[in-house]
Formats: C-alpha cells, structure tokens, sequence
C-alpha cells in the first residue's frame, strides 16, 4: 500500500512521472534492498555515514554490513535487523527510487518526513505502512469499530492483492446517511450480518476489476464487465464467510447484483471506503441494517 501511496507523492512533487512509476510497480519478487538504504530509512546511520562507507569500501571484497559493524557504526544486532528488511516490499522499492535517481541517498528522509506530515500520520502509523501491517494499516484508512467491517475490510484488501493488483491502496473512509451510487455490483450478506457490500465506480473505473479477475477484457463498463465484479464480491464475501465461522458466525449471501445505473441509498449506516487499483478509482460501500 506503501509504495503507490508514497509513489504517488514523489509525482505530485515531480520526481518522476507515472509512466514512470507504472514501470516501477509492482516491484519484482527478485529485487533486493541493499543494507544502505535500509540503514537510511530506519535511521541506524545517517545519510552521510552511510555514502561516507559505501563509497569506501571495496565492493568486490567487502560487505557493506560487515563493515559498519567492524567500524562501530552499528551492532551485530543491529545488522541482524537490518538483514532482516531485505525482502520488504517497501524496501525494495525504496531501492528502485534510489537505483534510477529519482531519490538520493541523502534526501530520502526528508521526502519521507515530509510526506509522513502531509498524510497525517505519526511514527507508528508510518511504521505499520512500511511493515505491511495490514491490521493497522486498515485501522490508519477505514477506523470502524466493528470487528465484523474490519474482518471484510481486510479480506477485500486481501482479495484485491491476490487477483486484482498488488500494490491496490486506500483513502480515508468516511460515513454517510445517503450516496447516488454511478456503475456497481452488490450482495447482501445475510445470516448473523445484515449488510449490503457494493462496489461503485464512475465512467470505466470497474475495469480495475473486470479486466483482471475474469478471463475476458473490457474496452469499456459493460453488463458482462459487471457481471464479474459482482462475481469478485461473491468471492470476497465467501472468503469472509469462511472466516466468520472460525467465529462461531454464520454468514451467508445472496446471489450478486449489478446494474449500470446506480441507485441512491439513504441509511443512517453507511461506510464508504475509496479505492484505487490498476489505475483506476473506486469506492467500496457497507451498507449496514440493524
């Protein structure tokens, strides 16, 4: 999630492009962060320490971790946990950034510090984000106090980045007693839950999901596009349903809906999360019945 969101940023600020970024993302499996970068952003040396050792040791015969530790810059402990950051998605990225100069080894905190200030988040936050937390990244974004929302906020989250996109990231979610619905699917979930799960979009913004979880491509929203949006919510309500009943919960559906003409729905109860995913906008909405 980190990585659009932080991605984005650097493009709004004219770092790099989207094209660009696009390029960048989702990172390959194969990619590696090197331990400079890692040192950077968790701040176990400074930016200047850290170009200081790269830039003086052999690369050929010496490690760049071995010889922080050898010079007293960091521990053996230390390392360990910096070894430990490699395959961190965020990392990675990271890495990319620095790799292609869109970022320097010696500004990146500063462009980090100053996105965490325009989100809005405080250190823990941030933290949560780069460990791919998605419990408390789901709490930064969607903060229900319903651990039923919160299980299927996270199992669309989930759903969205085993078959949809990788990198799919969150706005802040908000509440409503009424919204006029563009383009959607919807179920209701049934049993020991009473909701209605939509999936809305304006112009073509289904496609991030139609183009990717069926085995057909759309040029543009059509009743077969939505068909399989409300096919990809029934797969993401089953998944929940699965896990309600590690609960003692039983949950069930009814079959999906779509239509190309969204309703307006007026509830005291409605939970409405933006999503973004393969380039496109969309928004996720619970409507809940006492």
């Amino acid at each position: 999630m980190l990585n659009r969101l932080f991605g984005n940023y650097l493009v709004e600020k004219g770092k790099l492009t989207m094209d660009q970024l696009n390029t960048l993302l989702p990172v390959k499996k194969e990619v590696k962060a090197g331990l400079e970068i890692i040192a950077v952003i968790t701040k176990a040396m400074t930016p200047t320490a850290v170009l200081e050792l790269r830039n003086s040791i052999d690369k050929e015969m010496e490690h760049f971790g071995e010889m922080a530790v050898n010079q007293g810059m960091i521990t053996d402990d230390k390392l360990d946990e910096l070894l430990a950051f490699e395959s961190n998605n965020f990392m990675k990225f990271a890495q990319l950034l620095v790799d292609h100069e869109y970022v320097s080894y010696d500004n990146f905190n500063y462009e980090m510090d100053e996105f965490q200030q325009k989100k809005d988040l405080n250190d823990v936050q941030l933290s949560a984000l780069i460990h791919d937390d998605l419990d408390q990244c789901i709490n930064i974004f969607v903060p229900l106090k319903s651990p039923q929302l919160k299980e299927l906020t996270k199992t669309l989250v989930q759903t969205f980045r085993r078959m949809i996109d990788r990198d799919v990231y969150l706005e802040k979610a908000y509440t409503a007693h009424s919204i006029q619905l563009d383009k959607y699917a919807c179920q209701m979930i049934i049993g020991d839950m009473h909701a209605k799960f939509y999936i809305s979009a304006s112009n073509d913004g289904l496609l991030a999901i139609a183009n990717y979880f069926s085995e057909d491509t759309f040029s543009t929203v059509t009743e077969d596009a939505l068909d399989s949006v409300g096919e990809f919510i029934n797969c993401v309500n089953g998944l929940f349903a699965t896990n309600m009943s590690y609960e003692n919960m039983s949950v069930d559906m009814n079959s999906p809906e779509y239509s190309m003409e969204g309703p307006f729905i007026s509830n005291e109860m409605l939970y409405v999360i933006p999503i973004h995913a393969n380039g496109y906008s969309l928004r996720a909405i619970f409507e809940v019945y006492q």
